[in-house]
């Protein structure tokens, strides 16, 4: 799920930052945070479901289109012919993250794992655990006497 939110949220910033690079404007980001990523989600997580590379970038190719279309209906602007050209390097450029996630996550838990504090192991245990006494059958006979000899009749007082 992380590996999902890090490469959606990848695809909907390289998808407005080749929108801004190609000649376009950026949405205001209480537009572009909620709508971007979501579907950037989407078309992230169908090509991470293809076999092969091109399969892979023809997805995302459409997600770039709809997130380019996304971006234009917010903000309309007069793109040029650079703005394809920025779209297909985003494209290429979250392909490559997509298939190179699983090795980068595993680089990247490798490396903190080397930098943050391990957990200590218990100590090696050396001697049995102490056992808790257990009262032996003596004192239920005990009480069973005390309970034989109480008055059973005893209750609370009557009021006359």
């Amino acid at each position: 799920m992380l590996r999902g939110a890090v490469l959606a949220g990848f695809s909907a910033l390289l998808a407005a930052v080749g929108h801004a690079a190609g000649g376009g404007t950026l949405p205001d980001l209480a537009v572009l945070v909620p709508v971007l990523p979501l579907l950037a989600w989407t078309f992230t997580g169908t090509a991470s479901r293809c076999r092969s590379l091109v399969g892979t970038t023809g997805v995302l190719a459409v997600g770039q289109f709809v997130l380019h279309n996304a971006i234009e209906l917010l903000h309309p602007s007069h793109p040029g012919s650079s703005m394809l050209a920025t779209h297909a390097v985003a494209t290429v450029v979250t392909a490559l993250a997509l298939r190179h996630a699983d090795r980068g996550a595993a680089a990247l838990t490798a490396a903190l794992r080397r930098v943050l504090p391990r957990r200590t192991a218990p100590p090696p245990a050396d001697r049995p655990l102490p056992t808790l006494a257990v009262p032996g059958p003596a004192v239920p006979a005990r009480l069973a006497r005390a309970f034989a000899v109480a008055d059973a009749r005893r209750g609370p007082p009557v009021a006359c």
